[in-house]
């Protein structure tokens, strides 16, 4: 920014002054020899020459910055150039294609990116949008840079079977949802995408840890079958899968954004008073040209510039009481105005002692389980919203519940797109067995009425149970979507009950579910 107003100002003066050189002996008429007028054009055209190099790159920022004000974030979206392709971007496209697609293809390009129980999920908000008749189109584009954070932010670590990456991208997002060729919503995203990325861990080249059971065996053997739970694997579930995908913003974005607010709003009010002072001055100037060249012996171009910069500078004084009057009387209005709308002070101090709380929940849960993740935590309890969100029946809606959930589902029938506001985790102990997580959750829900969406918030509680001795944060899916009554495979898809023997999944003992749910509001 430095950089670019020495450019602006030095280049303006030198352009300046050499159209002045350059102006002044033709306009002051025989008051100006020969060599005046000879030379004065000459260093005149130096001086522009200078002026424009130094004006050159500040124009060109300029022209950056008009041209990406002027282009609202979906057409930056629509226009933005390839991405590099990796997990991420490629994930994001199979995402758009899987949710575009009204085909029964059997193995869609998304599962080669996700784990088995995430593309269920998937699969539960597809068919919702096929049963309402609603299409949904999908476009994203990584920030190529970002004043907050980088573009991707990876945190690491491993449960004990899976080694899990905790990502954080800077990303643009468009989210369009039509019926009968009509857009009845759009979702602007422009914050962050989170995931989780789960792989299995490697104890060398060719030794890796059983998902399942833990024991350390050759890749050759675990897809055979492990020697000690007998889990057969497939060489694409021991490699990175997405288990989660959300796009959410962080309180450090939201809250770098308040306060720049004001850093944006001050040079408008400031160039604003200065606006109002120099179009006086060329009114003044062209309704009274005539006299002050008699006076000055001046030229048009030589008034213009020397009366704009002498009236700039008289202004200052104006300009900075404005500037102050604005930042303690008028912005704090503008930012109460735009509460109602938007993030607030005080919503942005909520969710600050929510991220708060979640770092001390963390490191008190942490002294039961060493494994345990605030973050994979949330995302595992956000894939279970999506699944009551988007359930159909009642064996889809009980998939992750020990309680029934079947009287929700008729009042989410109509909900085509789900947006977690935020997660808070409010208690957590261990009992008869059990982990028992106590938490808060708030949803955007987006529900077809008719021809038309309506947006209705939900305040959530929820007390999710896992067995105390899991301490794994993924959930190991060739493991667990098999019936341990007959053998056969099982699909979340038609609920946790296998419709051949008729046995439960006793998920409790791999995974957390939901054992009591109340909407607050």
């Amino acid at each position: 920014m430095k950089e670019f107003i020495r450019n602006f100002l030095v280049g303006l003066a030198l352009v300046a002054a050499g159209i002045g050189m350059i102006e002044t002996p033709f306009s002051g008429g025989e008051s100006y020899s020969i060599l005046a007028m000879i030379f004065m054009p000459i260093f005149g055209v130096i001086l522009l020459f200078g002026g424009f190099i130094f004006l050159g790159p500040a124009l060109s920022t300029i022209k950056s910055k008009f041209f990406k004000a002027k282009s609202s974030l979906k057409s930056y979206i629509a226009n933005a150039g390839t991405e590099p392709e990796d997990t991420f971007s490629t994930f994001r496209t199979d995402y758009a294609d899987f949710l575009a697609s009204n085909s029964t293809e059997e193995n869609p390009k998304v599962q080669n990116d996700v784990t088995q129980m995430f593309r269920n999920i998937l699969e539960l908000q597809r068919r919702r949008l096929r049963r309402l008749n609603v299409s949904c189109s999908f476009k994203s584009v990584r920030k190529s840079h970002s004043i907050n954070l980088p573009p991707v932010v990876s945190d690491k670590y491993s449960d004990g079977k899976y080694m899990i990456d905790e990502i954080k991208e800077d990303i643009a997002a468009t989210t369009e949802y039509s019926k009968d060729g009509k857009i009845i919503y759009t979702r602007t995203d422009n914050d962050i995408a989170h995931y989780t990325v789960a792989s299995a861990k490697h104890i060398s080249e060719n030794e890796i840890v059983c998902p399942n059971c833990g024991a350390t065996q050759t890749k050759e053997q675990l897809l055979d079958g492990c020697d000690y739970c007998g889990t057969k694997f497939m060489v694409e579930d021991l490699s990175e899968k997405i288990s989660d995908f959300a796009l959410r913003s962080d309180y450090e974005l939201q809250y770098s954004r308040y306060k720049n607010v004001r850093k944006y709003f001050t040079p408008f009010v400031g160039f604003g008073v200065e606006a109002v002072v120099w179009v006086s001055y060329i009114v003044y100037m062209i309704f009274n040209f005539s006299k002050l060249q008699n006076e000055s012996g001046a030229g048009f171009f030589t008034m213009l510039t020397s009366g704009l910069f002498i009236s700039g500078i008289a202004a200052l004084p104006f300009t900075f009481i404005a500037i102050g009057l604005f930042n303690a009387f008028v912005f704090p209005l503008i930012q109460l105005v735009a509460s109602f709308s938007y993030v607030s002070k005080k919503v942005l101090d909520k969710q600050k002692n929510v991220e708060k709380n979640n770092r001390q929940m963390q490191v008190f849960v942490k002294k039961t389980d060493p494994y345990f993740s605030i973050a994979s935590f949330y995302s595992n309890v956000q894939n279970k919203l999506a699944t009551v969100h988007f359930a159909e029946t009642d064996g889809q809606i009980n998939a992750f519940a020990v309680c029934d959930l079947s009287g929700l589902k008729d009042g989410y029938k109509n909900v085509i797109d789900m947006q977690t506001e935020y997660i808070s985790l409010k208690s957590y102990s261990v009992s008869n067995g059990l982990q028992n997580a106590l938490l808060e959750a708030f949803v955007k829900l987006i529900c077809l009425n008719g021809e038309k969406c309506t947006v209705r918030n939900e305040h959530i509680s929820m007390r999710l149970t896992k067995s105390a001795d899991c301490k794994t944060q993924v959930v190991c899916g060739p493991s667990v979507l098999k019936c341990k009554g007959c053998g056969t495979s099982l699909s979340l898809l038609e609920g946790k009950k296998c419709a051949y023997c008729g046995k439960d999944m006793d998920l409790e003992k791999h995974d957390w579910v939901i054992r009591e749910y109340e909407v607050l509001r």
